[in-house]
């Protein structure tokens, strides 16, 4: 390996290490292509993604126009953008970008590095280029690279890579993660080992080092452009390899540079296939195709990397209060799967992605319970989920936290449907269940009123639970004023604001189990 490659290879894998990459892909995922509904019938090239937006070079519907009537004099391609959500899915609509800056010129690949606010950008380097019938992007046009900087909702330019030069090109940037390290493709003269090569450059204290080729194990004798850096760690690109047409390839990086290329297979067809970009979620991404079946010349497509693997439950019961595991015990899942824990408390199954599962345990003298978990958005891997249930008997009473009401109302306060929503869950989990729904006041006040008081809170609190789809023969209501007190605070007796309120309590009984 080139000795001057070989230090910077040391200089760019510290920083690399930082990102978080899926360590199998893409090898473990399988791909689906999709059409987008941003093409025009000419070419439409170079996705980026750009803080929450996806941007892409076109022309406008006037220049396509000009174009289709022979018209090629001041036709440029323009850079677009297209906001994309959280996943990187495209949202609708498009608008164009930076178009006092690349007024005069073609416009695009971009690239973004968020950690420094920079955005590098690929301009032709020298106006009205004659581009009838050719298509820029592959075009013999001299490019280069230019640095603008965000500050605020502008675009400053912040400068220039200082190897730009009108007699070759040097364009289609891929920045890393930090911003230090820039990978380009460029024709230069004497360099090179074919039409266009890959280079790397590195920033130290704020200037670019000299460019250098990244070798004949990336570079072929044929054209090498469209690099990206995926979070630092692999390099997607395209390449002709001196057989005509382009083909999409990846390379990890490892201590010793680069690996070997591999072509992405699933991606690439007979036409020119380019321009490859991911989303950081790495569920999502976008490239270029000339294939058959699109809006003109070149399209973006959309496409969708679904990983493979297993995804496994390892589900624990035990005692609430013991803690201890509880074995044979009945688990009914949502997808019509009933199994009995082992002798460690533990049950052990496989699940589908993308599923959302409850699990309902069922055991004799225990109040059931249930728990909700999903495969959705997780990693493949073991979902670690626990069950707690506690030891009960007809007659055991429950005293209900946190059941408000206004004073001298009985009506069901908002903070008082979380705790009785409680009890409603209860409820459905033990569906043999019969319990009783008591309310009681402290002493001040009449014994009769307290007596109608706690009576009317009772029989509201049941009426919001029968409303929740509880069977009413299963819950009954019973108001007992001031006569069941906790503590000595009776009639007469002086007792603090927190004494009175141990005795303003909603408690449920289980009156039966069968």
């Amino acid at each position: 390996m080139n000795k001057r490659l070989l230090i910077l290879w040391m200089g760019i894998i510290p920083f690399c290490l930082m990102a978080q990459l899926n360590q199998n892909f893409p090898e473990n995922v399988t791909l689906r292509v999709e059409k987008t509904g941003i093409n025009t019938q000419a070419s439409d090239f170079g996705p980026a993604f750009v803080e929450n937006e996806l941007w892409f070079s076109a022309f406008t519907a006037e220049e396509i126009s000009r174009l289709n009537q022979g018209k090629s004099n001041d036709v440029f391609y323009n850079l677009f953008a297209s906001p994309v959500d959280e996943k990187g899915n495209l949202r609708g609509g498009k608008s164009m970008k930076l178009q006092d800056i690349s007024a005069g010129y073609h416009a695009g690949p971009v690239s973004w590095c968020e950690a420094t606010s920079e955005l590098f950008v690929t301009l032709s380097n020298y106006e009205n280029p004659e581009i009838k019938n050719v298509v820029f992007q592959k075009a013999n046009i001299p490019l280069k690279i230019i640095i603008l900087r965000k500050s605020g909702s502008n675009w400053v330019q912040a400068g220039e890579l200082p190897f730009n030069s009108s007699s070759y090109s040097v364009g289609h940037p891929a920045i890393s993660v930090t911003g230090d390290t820039l990978i380009f493709a460029s024709n230069i003269p004497g360099k090179g080992l074919g039409g266009t090569d890959l280079y790397m450059s590195v920033r130290k204290s704020g200037s670019w080092g000299e460019m250098v080729n990244l070798g004949d194990k990336i570079n072929t004798p044929g054209e090498d452009m469209f690099p990206y850096l995926h979070k630092g760690k692999m390099l997607f690109y395209a390449s002709s390899g001196g057989q005509g047409n382009l083909d999409i390839y990846y390379s990890k990086l490892t201590t010793e540079g680069f690996d070997t290329p591999k072509p992405l297979a699933a991606l690439n067809t007979a036409e020119d296939d380019f321009g490859l970009v991911i989303h950081p979620d790495e569920e999502v991404g976008y490239f270029v195709s000339r294939k058959a079946g699109g809006e003109g010349d070149d399209d973006i497509y959309k496409v969708l990397f679904e990983v493979e693997g297993d995804y496994d439950l390892e589900l624990l019961v035990r005692d609430t209060k013991t803690r201890e595991p509880i074995s044979n015990v009945r688990v009914n899942f949502n997808d019509n799967q009933t199994l009995y824990t082992d002798y460690n408390g533990l049950i052990k199954r496989g699940l589908e992605k993308e599923t959302d599962y409850t699990a309902t345990s069922v055991h004799d003298g225990y109040m059931n319970e249930s728990i909700s978990f999903t495969t959705r958005n997780k990693p493949f891997g073991t979902l670690k989920e626990v069950i707690q249930i506690e030891k009960v008997e007809v007659g055991q009473k429950f005293v209900m936290e946190n059941i408000y009401y206004d004073f001298d109302k009985w009506n069901i306060l908002p903070e008082s449907e979380i705790e009785l929503n409680k009890l409603v869950k209860v409820m459905k989990d033990n569906p043999s269940w019969k319990v009783e729904l008591g309310s009681h006041t402290d002493s001040r006040g009449t014994h009769t009123y307290n007596e109608v008081l706690s009576q009317r809170r009772s029989d509201s609190a049941v009426n919001y639970i029968v409303s929740k789809g509880i069977s009413r023969d299963r819950i009954t209501a019973e108001g007992y004023g001031e006569t069941q007190l906790v503590n000595e605070c009776a009639d007469g007796v002086s007792c603090t604001e927190a004494q009175h309120r141990k005795n303003r309590r909603t408690e449920f009984t289980i009156l039966g189990m069968d």
